[in-house]
Parts: C-alpha cells; sequence; structure tokens
C-alpha cells in the first residue's frame, strides 16, 4: 500500500493508474476496466465537463443506476475539480427537488430511465447523460467503450477542499448534506484498508449503494490498493451468491438491512451451496447486527472474519470490533480505528468512567467540514474543546457506554430517547431484548405522545421466517423480559420496516408518523 501523502482524489486516480495500470480495477454486469482505462475514462468525463461550463467548486449531482458508469462519473467529477453530490434514484420528487436546489447545481449527470424524475423534479436543471440512449448526442458524456478517452487538465484541488456532499436523511426534518473533503475521503480510505486488511489481490464485492459514504469507501480502498471493484445490484438473493461465487468475491462490505435481505426466506428458499470460501473478510456498519445475523453470516462464509464498524457520515467512521472479541463482546461497537480518539463526554464536558453514558465524541483527520448552507446546524454539532484548542470534533449524538478495557458500547441517539413514566428508555435496549425472540427479524421502537405518562413505546417488527410471529407468545416474551416501564404498548407486524434515502438505516421518522396516525385513528393494541 502507498504513503499517505496522497491527499487529494486526483492523486489517488492517477496513482493508482501508474502502480497497478493494467490489472482490473472495476467491473459491472457489462464491462470491465482496468486502473489505467478507469483513470483515462474518468479523465475523458472532466474533459467533457469542463466543456459544458463546470469550473472549480461547481456542485455536479449523479443520478443514475449503480454500474461502471456512475463510478466514472464521479471520479470524472472530482477530476473537473468540481465536487459531487450523489442523488439516490429511488428518492421521491421533493426530495430530489430539495437536493438539488440545496446543493445549487450547475448540472446533473443522469440515464435516460432517470431523466424524467430529474426534470419533473426540477424543471430546466441542465442535464448530461452518462450513457447512450435516444438523447441528444451532444449530451452523451464520453464513453471508454466507445473508444474515447483523453486528459483532464492538471487539477487545483488540493486536500482541504470539499469533494462531495452527502446528503444524510438524520432523524427529523430535511436531509442536510454533509461537506466531505478529498483529505477526509483519502484518510477514510487509507485508515479501513489499514485495520481490515485490504490488499491488492481483494475482489471487493460491492452490494452497497455508491450514493454513500460507505459504499464509495470501497470505491476508494480499491483505488488506494489495487483491489477490483465488483458492483452488483442486489434484488434477489440466489443471484447476490451466485455473483459472489462466479466473481470470487474475496471481501464483503454490507449493512444489517443487506444481511436480512440476503436470508429473507421469502426470497431465499434454501441456504447458497455455492462455495463461498473466497471471502475473507465481511465488514458491516449502519446499525446494530444480531445474533441470527453473525450465524447466517458465519454458516455462509465459513472463512470469513467479520469486522462490526459504527461510524456516522459526518466522520465517515470511528470504531471497530476486532474478529478475535466478537465472541467475547457481541454487543460492543468496539474501539477507536487509527488515527482517531474517541471520546466520551457527559453533559459537562468531562470523560465519564466506565459503565456510566455520555455522547461519543469523535476526533481526527475523517472530521468533516460541516453541513452545507447550514451553519446553525453546524456549530451545534461541529464544536471546539478547551483541551484540542483550534480544533472542531464532531458530536456524534449518540449515547455510549465504555468498559474498564474501553470497549464501547450503543444505547441509543440523544434525539431518539423516549421518555415514558419517569424513565429515558434508550429504542436499542428494547429492540435488543425483542430481537432475541425467534422469528423476529428486524424491530424498531419509537415513542407515541401519551399525555398521561409522557410517551408510550411502539415497536414495529417483521419476521425472518415464512410464518407471522404469533403476536400473544411475542407480547408475553416481552412482558418477562423487559422491565414494566419499557414493555411496549403497541406491537405492529409488517413484511419489511422503511428504510431511509441514501444510508439504508431504518426510517424512525417515518416510523414514528406512522404510529402517531394509527394511535389517532385507535388501531393501537393496548397492553
Amino acid at each position: 500500500m502507498r504513503t499517505p501523502c496522497i491527499t487529494t482524489v486526483e492523486a489517488l486516480v492517477n496513482s493508482a493508474a501508474e502502480e497497478f495500470g493494467s490489472r482490473p480495477a472495476l467491473e459491472d454486469a457489462d464491462q470491465s476496466l482496468t486502473f489505467r482505462e478507469l483513470r483515462d475514462a474518468a479523465a475523458a468525463t472532466a474533459a467533457a465537463l469542463g466543456r459544458a461550463g463546470v469550473r472549480r467548486g461547481d456542485r455536479v449531482g449523479v443520478c443514475m443506476a449503480k454500474s461502471a458508469d456512475q463510478a466514472i462519473a464521479i471520479l470524472g467529477i472530482l477530476l473537473a475539480d468540481a465536487i459531487v453530490v450523489p442523488v439516490l434514484p429511488k428518492l421521491k420528487r421533493e426530495g430530489v427537488a430539495h437536493i438539488v436546489r440545496d446543493a445549487g447545481m450547475r448540472l446533473v449527470i443522469t440515464d435516460e430511465v432517470r431523466a424524467r424524475e430529474i426534470t419533473d423534479a426540477v424543471p430546466g436543471v441542465p442535464l448530461l447523460y452518462g450513457q447512450e440512449g435516444d438523447v441528444d448526442p451532444a449530451l452523451i458524456l464520453p464513453r471508454l467503450r466507445a473508444g474515447e478517452s483523453g486528459t483532464a487538465a492538471a487539477g487545483a484541488s488540493i486536500g482541504s477542499d470539499v469533494a462531495a456532499i452527502i446528503y444524510s436523511s438524520g432523524s427529523t426534518g430535511r436531509p442536510k448534506g454533509i461537506m466531505v473533503t478529498h483529505r477526509n475521503i483519502t484518510d477514510g480510505a487509507r485508515i479501513t484498508a489499514a485495520y481490515l486488511g485490504t490488499r491488492t489481490d481483494d475482489r471487493i464485492g460491492s452490494l452497497l449503494s455508491l450514493n454513500f459514504d460507505y459504499g464509495l469507501n470501497q470505491l476508494w480502498q480499491a483505488l488506494l490498493t489495487g483491489a477490483c471493484l465488483c458492483l452488483h445490484e442486489l434484488v434477489f438473493p440466489a443471484d447476490a451468491f451466485r455473483f459472489l461465487h462466479e466473481r470470487r468475491i474475496t471481501v464483503l462490505p454490507v449493512m444489517p438491512v443487506i444481511i436480512t435481505r440476503l436470508f429473507d426466506p421469502r426470497l431465499l428458499r434454501r441456504r447458497p451451496s455455492y462455495d463461498l470460501s473466497s471471502v475473507r473478510y465481511v465488514s458491516t456498519s449502519g446499525g446494530a447486527v444480531s445474533q441470527r445475523m453473525l450465524d447466517d453470516l458465519a454458516q455462509t462464509f465459513p472463512a470469513a472474519r467479520v469486522f462490526l464498524m459504527y461510524g456516522l457520515t459526518e466522520a465517515f467512521r470511528s470504531t471497530y470490533l476486532d474478529p478475535e472479541q466478537l465472541a467475547k463482546r457481541p454487543n460492543s461497537i468496539g474501539r477507536a480505528i487509527p488515527d482517531v480518539e474517541i471520546l466520551v463526554l457527559d453533559e459537562e464536558l468531562r470523560e465519564v468512567g466506565p459503565g456510566e453514558r455520555g455522547e461519543l465524541v469523535h476526533r481526527g483527520g475523517c472530521v468533516s467540514k460541516g453541513y452545507w448552507n447550514a451553519p446553525e446546524e453546524t456549530a451545534a454539532r461541529f464544536r471546539t474543546l478547551p483541551r484540542y484548542p483550534g480544533e472542531r470534533v464532531v458530536f456524534s449524538g449518540d449515547i455510549v457506554t465504555k468498559d474498564e478495557e474501553g470497549y464501547l458500547y450503543f444505547v441509543g441517539r440523544r434525539d431518539a430517547m423516549i421518555k415514558t413514566s419517569g424513565f429515558r428508555v434508550s429504542p436499542t435496549e428494547v429492540e435488543e431484548i425483542a430481537a432475541r425472540y425467534p422469528g423476529i427479524g428486524a424491530c424498531a421502537a419509537v415513542g407515541v405522545r401519551n399525555i398521561e405518562i409522557g410517551e408510550d413505546i411502539a415497536l414495529f417488527y417483521s419476521s425472518s421466517d415464512t410464518e407471522p410471529v404469533d403476536e400473544t407468545e411475542f407480547r408475553g416474551f416481552l412482558k418477562d423480559s423487559l422491565p414494566s416501564h419499557m414493555v411496549p404498548r403497541h406491537l405492529w407486524q409488517r413484511d419489511t420496516l422503511p428504510s431511509t434515502g441514501n444510508d439504508g438505516k431504518i426510517d424512525r421518522q417515518a416510523l414514528a408518523t406512522e404510529a402517531a396516525a394509527l394511535v389517532d385513528a385507535g388501531t393501537g393494541e393496548s397492553r
């Protein structure tokens, strides 16, 4: 692996082309590109963007299906000294319009399928097309497979410049754009590749979206280490397992929502029979991983080490749990990643002791620049501490504890705590117990206003089996396993739980809204 002096994506791309040249860099269902070809295609895209009037610091959206073309578009924007703004194609019209307008996009790179969605949401926004179609040829970006390549002018970006604005749904309000710098990207690639042990001969199975930081980090790691990034759009689990087998994937980054889908009994009739022994590590982030999920991973990928990770888009990655600690501390989010310091502070900004609750505060090179066009929100989350003068740290809003050895345990979100009967209850505390009941797939606890006690607890859940969960028995299990003030008053079973836009986490805000509407309509269950 190369030295950490690379501080821009342009330097990362050019260095990869020189060092790894003819090695495979990027594959999708239709094409395969070497590192040199990927650099040339990105440079051709950057040159085309320059001809379209894109200048340094302009925001350029990317709204495309996951493909090599999407990765080329992302890299081309960065080689043009512009700022990439991923737009998830599944977003509703209002969400697309908010991101395009809030970011002040110069133009959007899209494909013919999604062009109408963009123009319906934001009439008049300029479009360029990342792949051929029934459109004006002048609007089609150069494609390497059409025999076009080019050389972009030397970039002017430095490590401190904003490279991307990642819109995170958050728990309330409209999505906020998080300003990620070139140095954030290169530091994140260097640090994660180091503790995960990503190698030049690795083949990374990309089931994640390229619209948020975790998925994009796989691209940055590939460029840094010489690994090949293999793209796959997860629809049916059987196809995904076939992809992992046929492409001889060695590295598999996932999220809990992806693990749930891979092993959904309604979609996967039997455990995959493919030889998946090539997978040497699985990494997961974006939420709690149940013992059932760990068991599914262990049985399916017998040679794989499993890394549990915790992060926030404002600082990308904060902690990881070494696989050797997994059996001993299955509920821990681990300790700080290399080159990062994690503090656990009380409301007086004092470091808490073992077993005491405090807010996780992240310090290090991955801390982003703050929120785009949101100075008040930035000031609230990105703050200075007297012990580190002149430096901004990010307050995560997550409440954690630590043990005597410094291992951290997630308790819940500060803004998601449920206040009931004089107690402050973390949804995670309820969910961890509920997930132990046989047949529970995913679950999420939310608060519902009750003027008599503050809030009632409502639990949404899905079944991990083909048969629904017996509610009466499940309710009895919860009463036996939880303190009385933590037992959910309302239980609602769903086929699936809604997920947020770019990050794929459970959409708690949507569930809270649904719970309030159900109670108002008189459809809530009583204890």
